[in-house]
């Protein structure tokens, strides 16, 4: 088991900052393989805890989005924590709206992915990637 958190600051320029340190714990736990599909996860997750995480919680807004990954196995699970109260949904935009399909990119990519609130306020959103190689029994396929 291993784990890597990185505290993103409300800037526009985080999301590339989160990719970057996706790939890199990655490739440092010798999981390249997923370094294409986590980018997409991680970004579609750090865009929307920005876009409405941080603008749904304005007096909490300097507060830092947490992206943590972390590793069982052939299983990494990716983690974002925002200040808002909005929680994620699915949409089904028309082919005149821009934007809209990030968590069906997820949800693509993904083993599984869901969300939770936090306590006092705020969210954590997670996916689970599983690369080719399962190095122990899958704990998502046991109640």
């Amino acid at each position: 088991m291993a784990s890597a958190t990185f505290v993103l600051p409300p800037h526009a320029e985080s999301v590339h900052s989160a990719r970057s340190f996706a790939t890199g714990t990655l490739t440092g736990w010798n999981l390249g393989e997923l370094s294409e599909n986590m980018e997409l996860v991680v970004s579609e997750l750090a865009t929307n805890a920005f876009r409405h995480g941080l603008r749904l919680a304005e007096s909490r807004a300097r507060e830092p989005i947490r992206l943590s990954l972390l590793r069982r196995g052939g299983l990494v699970a990716c983690t974002l924590n925002d200040p808002g109260a909005g929680f994620p949904a699915l949409r089904d935009p028309s082919p005149l709206d821009i934007g809209g399909l990030g968590l069906h990119i997820v949800e693509s990519l993904s083993l599984r992915w869901g969300w939770a609130p936090l306590a006092p306020y705020g969210k954590i959103v997670w996916a689970v990637l599983r690369t080719g190689l399962q190095e122990e029994p899958d704990p998502l396929d046991h109640p």
